[in-house]
């Protein structure tokens, strides 16, 4: 009698469950969880190709989406912890929920303007474009803060390399990053490396002429690659041609729902104006805090269905 009793306790709290959750994403909470499957297994392969370069004591985890702290390619500082707490799969089925949120569907373009500041979310978007059926159109600019894809074996063209492999998107293009998109602050030996790799790996890398010029530029490869129909705009990471020189906007993170606050003079600016939806990955702690994410778990979360439900819940909850 008292487990007949249990059972149907269970039963009515599931029911109540499902009935509180909005049907958009009650019908698509398979989508949560491929997101954060899909990413686990890349991190798994990523892991596996950088076994013999993982510092346990920096990625305890082993995901080998961590970089040093400084090298010839750090450009700024960066947040060790930041950047572990990327690398967990809840971030791909958090991202794959604010998608879904801003009406991005299967066979949507979804532009990406990212850095190689935060692999880990790199990773993160790409698995929840590939969950929803959405296609990634990716500009990539190689500069990287600390602990980022920051060394010479393990640039954003590398990860990129990989991740085409095993099926995901190619880039539209790499640039350099910084004012001038022109690696004046790598050493000329990095510079012939970069493009060396971009060679070899069938990569556009693409060299500035002048802020202004790059913006223009870069905001048509996108239209042109996407018959003009973009659905959503994510940001990672904090390219200057992405966030502009505003204080304001690059403190932003999440859906971006005031375009006031963005500096029209930037790729998020540019969007924004046209009436697509930004998502903005920068600010990870508040990010994580907002959402009710683990800060630099270790171990990462196990990925199962019965989680991504529980995530789905806190993601409502959370706005």
């Amino acid at each position: 009698m008292k487990r007949a009793i249990l059972w149907f306790v269970i039963s009515v709290i599931a029911y109540l469950f499902w009935y509180s959750m909005p049907s958009k994403l009650c019908s698509r909470i398979d989508e949560l969880y491929k997101s954060s499957s899909i990413m686990e297994e890349t991190v798994g392969i990523i892991s596996q190709k950088r076994s013999s370069r993982i510092d346990p004591l920096f990625d305890p985890n082993r995901t080998g989406l961590i970089g040093d702290e400084f090298t010839e390619m750090t450009t700024t500082i960066g947040d060790l912890e930041a950047k572990k707490s990327a690398t967990n799969p809840d971030i791909a089925a958090l991202i794959c929920y604010l998608l879904i949120n801003v009406g991005v569907k299967k066979g949507d373009c979804v532009a990406v303007g990212a850095s190689g500041s935060f692999p880990g979310l790199i990773v993160a978007t790409m698995s929840a474009c590939r969950a929803i059926g959405a296609k990634a159109l990716v500009i990539c600019s190689i500069g990287a803060s600390q602990w980022g894809a920051n060394l010479i074996d393990f640039t954003v063209l590398d990860l990129f390399k990989w991740l085409t492999e095993i099926g995901f998107e190619k880039p539209l293009a790499f640039t350099y990053g910084g004012p001038n998109n022109k690696a004046t602050d790598f050493p000329e030996q990095i510079q012939d490396e970069l493009r060396r790799k971009a060679r070899e790996y069938g990569f556009v890398l693409y060299e500035g002429i002048s802020f202004k010029d790059d913006l223009e530029y870069l905001y048509e490869m996108y239209l042109n690659n996407c018959n003009s129909q973009i659905t959503a705009f994510v940001n990672i990471g904090g390219s200057l041609v992405n966030i502009g020189r505003s204080a304001t906007a690059a403190m932003q993170t999440g859906l971006i729902e005031d375009k006031r606050v963005l500096d029209a003079e930037s790729m998020m600016g540019l969007m924004a104006n046209n009436d697509i939806p930004i998502l903005s990955l920068l600010n990870i702690r508040k990010l994580t805090t907002e959402y009710g994410l683990p800060w630099d778990p270790i171990p990462l979360p196990k990925v199962t269905e019965e989680r991504c439900r529980r995530l789905a819940k806190q993601f409502i909850k959370a706005k």
